[in-house]
């Protein structure tokens, strides 16, 4: 009985060292999330969205979820540059992205209407 007190002891004291639910980010890494705009200025779910390096190399895309929002986790330090597209309409390339260590940048795309 004494053991399993000290050992639900220690996992509480462990538990809130590191938080319930905390989710550990690799240190020296940024993210960068965000969500898409339609021209109605309502928020596009399925939207592709792609993330370049500085110098133009497509290094990752992901879709938006539901409420038109996109992440791109685990990134170095550094200049990036992200665009959306969604059934043939584009948004603006927004260029010089800034990632810093352990933060996130938040970016708002805005899809143009089409020609």
């Amino acid at each position: 009985m004494r053991l399993r007190l000290v050992i639900t002891g220690l996992l509480c004291a462990a538990l809130m060292t590191v938080g319930v639910g905390a989710v550990p980010r690799p240190a020296g890494l940024g993210t960068v999330a965000g969500q898409v705009m339609g021209p109605d200025g309502k928020a596009v779910a399925g939207a592709r969205v792609t993330l370049q390096a500085a110098e133009g190399r497509r290094l990752q895309t992901t879709d938006t979820n539901n409420q038109g929002r996109f992440w791109f986790a685990s990134l170095p330090e550094g200049q990036y540059g992200v665009r959306a597209s969604y059934e043939g309409r584009v948004s603006e390339w927004r260029q010089n992205v800034w990632v810093a260590p352990g933060e996130q940048t938040n970016v708002v795309l805005h899809l143009r209407p089409k020609k």
